[in-house]
């Protein structure tokens, strides 16, 4: 039996949920498919009055409210702020597009497509703080307050307050190291964690976590899981990791463990007494006391809550492209709470059938709707016998029966030898079962295919270098393909096997010469492929 709160199915969508964010006041947005976005009321009991919506231009990459109104970001433009109505307010534009945003007390700050740093505020032209800064490409961020952390491509961390560089985290490692995650904790401690890159590959460096309170390192340990996501809590912070695992993360630095999902956390959340965690088809919580589980029909990565009560909403996709969209559902945490069996964990979200079925009198009675499957002439006959009601000898005889000299007959000389005739049938069986074979094996060598995504790094270039004598090479692997959309980590490698970067896009400077690089991809089941590409720096030409 598991626990399980009362969940009801709060909106079904027409396409699938990518995005999906709550403001201050209690306005729902999502967006179905890849530009639709659509803005709703929630009140207080549950209960959904839409608003608006709007068709964004490009994909949408990031939603947020801001001052009551919506950011979207897309892949290729830039950002447009639309009110909760679907008008839009402003539309500003950012190279590369948004990649993730945070909120910085008054203004909103930006990672941009090419790893550029930016604020912003409304009605006012964005802020580059990467040129301001002489920042390289930054990989993550994370806020509190007026203080802003970025994490470097170069594994360098800087803390960033009224456009100054505040502080630089100390260096750890010979060969430098890569910071895979950023949080804070509610009275602004930092945490990250990193490794080191590895000299060869498959012989990477321990992870190792640390903690830091207002520059000051307080914790360092290493830990055998890479951490996935973060959220604040009252009393520090809730951290999911990749083993599973969702720990507290005390305002010392000290770590206790909460929750065990057994699969990579994709979300949490922290709502008064309760810790929340998202994983595969299901959302599990605990209030410390008592844990519960909600089963859902994608994989809930998307959680909301509304402000000031307990109402939890979510959202996810089960990752194919062949089945209807997913339901978004809705919780209480203050219950009821039943006890169930763990099959009636999706009743909650299972559409009955609501056609009607025929009946077994309709299926078994004797009436004449037969007639309708004779032709013209054969119901005339059958209504012209006098008793034809029930007749079946005169039905068989109105629809004819075959004659008596229609039975084919052969001469002795003109059948195949026994003997022969069974070779034939057998050297047919042979075939068959051959061909049944090469069936089954084409069948799993696709079905191996469409599971392995397919790795591409993009194609060779030629570059020509600057006056330094290098050049700047933007390394882009969104192409890569799974047909399942479940790919798990994307890894850049040089030549020599050093992992350089995660995610789908690396930006370098390279100096003249030729240079190669592998994008390794894995997806949730462990199925990874490689791609390569080749780029040449030249010198500039004086002719």
């Amino acid at each position: 039996m598991v626990r399980t709160p009362e969940v009801e199915v709060l909106l079904r969508p027409e396409a699938k949920v990518r995005c999906m964010a709550m403001s201050q006041e209690g306005t729902l947005a999502w967006v179905e498919g890849q530009r639709k976005v659509f803005f709703a009321s929630l009140d207080e009991l549950g209960a959904l009055t839409p608003l608006g919506s709007a068709e964004h231009q490009h994909p949408v990459t990031y939603i947020g409210f801001f001052e009551g109104n919506l950011i979207v970001g897309d892949d290729l433009d830039g950002f447009t702020l639309y009110a909760d109505t679907g008008d839009i307010l402003e539309v500003v534009d950012v190279d590369g597009g948004i990649v993730d945003a945070c909120l910085l007390h008054d203004e909103v700050c930006f990672l941009g497509g090419m790893g550029s740093l930016l604020t912003w505020k409304p009605h006012q032209p964005p802020n580059n703080l990467s040129e301001a800064l002489g920042l390289k490409e930054v990989m993550s961020l994370v806020a509190h307050h007026h203080r802003l952390y970025v994490a470097m491509q170069d594994g360098e961390v800087l803390s960033i307050e009224d456009e100054i560089v505040s502080w630089r985290r100390p260096p750890r490692g010979v060969h430098g190291e890569r910071i895979t995650a950023l949080g804070v904790t509610q009275l602004g401690g930092l945490f990250l964690t990193r490794e080191g890159h590895a000299l060869v590959a498959g012989d990477e460096e321990a992870i190792e976590f640390e903690f830091w309170i207002d520059e000051t390192l307080v914790a360092r340990t290493d830990i055998s899981g890479r951490m996935l996501t973060s959220t604040p809590c009252a009393e520090g912070a809730v951290v999911g990791f990749d083993d599973g695992s969702v720990m507290h993360l005390a305002e010392d630095g000290t770590m206790k463990q909460v929750l065990d999902i057994q699969h990579p956390v994709a979300t949490c959340l922290a709502i008064r007494e309760h810790t929340l965690a998202s994983s595969w088809f299901y959302i599990h919580g605990t209030n410390g006391e008592q844990s519960w589980t909600v089963e859902h029909q994608g994989m809930p990565a998307l959680m909301v809550v509304r402000p000031s009560s307990t109402g939890v909403v979510f959202a996810g996709d089960d990752q194919n492209d062949y089945t209807s969209a997913e339901p978004i559902g809705y919780f209480s945490l203050e219950g009821p709470y039943s006890e169930v069996d763990r099959a009636e964990l999706n009743l909650w979200f299972q559409v009955s059938d609501e056609r009607e079925l025929p009946s077994a009198e309709a299926i078994y009675g004797t009436d004449d709707d037969v007639l309708v499957h004779l032709t013209a002439d054969e119901r005339e006959v059958y209504l012209s016998t006098s008793e034809n009601e029930g007749n079946v000898d005169v039905l068989l005889d109105a629809m004819g029966t075959p004659e008596a000299d229609s039975k084919v007959t052969a001469e002795a000389g003109t059948l195949a030898d026994e003997e022969a005739l069974m070779e034939q049938l057998s050297g047919l069986g042979d075939m068959a079962m051959e061909e049944q074979n090469d069936l089954f094996e084409a069948l799993n060598e696709t079905l191996h295919a469409v599971h392995r995504p397919q790795a591409v790094a993009g194609e060779d270039r030629q570059l020509t270098a600057d006056a330094d004598g290098t050049a700047v090479v933007h390394l882009d692997g969104r192409s890569t393909h799974d047909p399942h959309g479940m790919i798990l980590r994307w890894t850049w490698h040089n030549e020599r096997g050093e992992e350089l970067a995660q995610g789908p896009q690396l930006k370098l400077r390279l100096p003249l010469g030729n240079h190669r690089f592998e994008l390794r991809v894995v997806d949730q089941n462990g199925s990874w492929t490689t791609d390569s590409v080749a780029i040449e720096v030249i010198e500039t030409s004086t002719s």
